[in-house]
């Protein structure tokens, strides 16, 4: 579904064309980006300058149908323009760069997965997959009706020439909504990254839940060593042969339970340098030696969701502000307008229902995409309360060694402050998380209380709409 989506995108001139090829061809690649929008532009000023093939000059639209057309022409004429100027900048650069640390982190969460799925995470993943191809395909059935209905409109007004009402009536709302379309993947695909990576991280959580809790409990910050309190409260520190022999005891009971080798007690933490260093691989199950390789994944897919929001959140703009006055004009419309006068004019009839339509099209879209990028943020989330989790816990290979304790706090702190700083948002206008449609909704309603007063009686007499 996303490779046809890809498809139509580049045919009108959305994307350019062999945009994962590193060879550039201007004429090839970008010709579409120029000849659609001049096409739009043609189409446009044709009817607003020939006062012909448009719908608002008829005769037999009246004032209500004139007004409620011109609106839905020009909201999309500024939608599309606005979108069509930003895909100017839309280079091939960042969708190799997007598949190329796309691929770079897939090797590594490959080579971080140690067991195969069990039947519960096959479960997940075959209703992750239904919910996925279902999404597109309510998208799809959604958009094949709005066209449809639009299309078969037009053809009936103006026959063969049904075309260039069209180009300035249903296709802006249709390309914005593509590249919401193509947001929407992209964000999907990381939020599927974050998902895989919190998997790893809760893979060791497991086994250090089941492991049992060490007998000598280390204050790794101070570097001391403490025993737990005796049954009357009081401390009883122990001889330093006998933590000596704890300590044999818990190393050897260590190397049994993980059967692996701890190359990193003898060395220092500002010695170590995670990305150079070669941890010994675990054939086994996953285990503490992929958490330097798992902080580094989190930190490139974070970092490939700034390039993604940085890409596409500018055009969620001008697309959210055409949703909420298409959806709070096609409820005044409808309970205004069409409740009242419904089925005496085809012409108000067709721009009701135009706007109802679109505005529940663009409505779901909107939620796709600010579900979506809700859902990665809290992926992200997830990962940093896992491994906060973990430390909690205090597990085996935490004590023997305080490079990972030092290291799981810094990816903590370090998330802390990233959370304030990054989210995925248009262009810091607002955030796209559900905080978003609560905001929506009230300034909507607000709007709608004040043009619900008005009162369209003396209006819809002198158009001959009522008696």
């Amino acid at each position: 579904m996303i490779q046809v989506m890809n498809w139509f995108s580049m045919a009108i001139g959305l994307i350019p064309l062999n945009r994962k090829q590193s060879e550039l061809n201007l004429v090839v690649d970008y010709a579409m980006m120029a000849i659609v929008p001049v096409l739009y532009l043609f189409c446009y000023l044709l009817i607003n300058l020939t006062r012909s093939f448009g719908l608002c000059f008829l005769d037999a639209c009246n004032s209500v149908c004139r007004l409620s057309n011109h609106l839905f022409m020009h909201l999309g004429a500024f939608l599309y323009l606005t979108i069509a100027l930003m895909s100017v900048y839309r280079r091939k650069e960042f969708f190799r760069q997007f598949d190329e640390r796309l691929s770079a982190i897939d090797a590594v969460i490959l080579r971080c997965q140690r067991v195969a799925e069990t039947d519960q995470k096959k479960a997940a993943a075959v209703r992750h997959s239904v919910a996925y191809h279902f999404t597109w395909l309510f998208l799809f059935c959604v958009f094949t009706f709005a066209l449809y209905y639009d299309v078969k409109s037009l053809y009936l007004t103006f026959g063969n020439y049904a075309f260039i009402p069209f180009m300035v009536s249903s296709f802006p709302y249709l390309a914005g909504s593509i590249i919401q379309g193509e947001f929407i993947y992209h964000v999907s695909v990381i939020s599927e990254r974050f998902e895989q990576i919190n998997t790893l991280f809760e893979k060791i959580n497991q086994e250090a839940r089941h492991r049992h809790a060490p007998l000598t409990v280390f204050d790794i910050e101070s570097e001391g060593k403490k025993e737990r309190l005796s049954a009357e409260g009081k401390v009883a520190f122990g001889h330093e042969q006998k933590l000596a022999g704890e300590m044999k005891s818990q190393a050897e009971q260590q190397k049994t339970d993980e059967d692996e080798t701890d190359s990193s007690q003898d060395e220092n933490e500002d010695d170590f340098d995670y990305d150079n260093a070669q941890i010994v691989e675990n054939t086994g199950s996953t285990s503490e030696s992929n958490l330097p390789d798992l902080f580094m994944l989190h930190d490139k897919i974070l970092s490939l969701s700034v390039i993604t929001n940085g890409e596409f959140g500018p055009q969620c703009v001008p697309y959210m502000a055409a949703c909420f006055v298409v959806s709070i004009f096609g409820i005044f419309l409808e309970t205004k307008v069409n409740f009242i006068v419904g089925g005496k004019s085809r012409l108000l009839d067709y721009v009701t229902y135009l706007f109802v339509i679109w505005s529940f099209t663009t409505m779901v879209v909107a939620y796709i995409v600010l579900r979506l990028c809700c859902n990665a943020n809290n992926h992200s989330k997830q990962s940093a309360m896992i491994v906060h989790e973990i430390m909690q816990k205090k597990p085996a290979f935490m004590l023997s060694n305080d490079l990972f304790y030092n290291k799981m706090k810094s990816f903590t702190l370090q998330f802390l402050h990233w959370e304030g700083y990054f989210q995925f948002n248009g262009i810091g206008l607002f955030a796209l998380d559900y905080t978003f449609i609560f905001s929506t909704v009230s300034a909507a309603t607000s709007y709608l209380i004040v043009l619900l007063q008005f009162d369209m009686t003396a209006i819809l007499r002198n158009d001959g709409l009522m008696s």
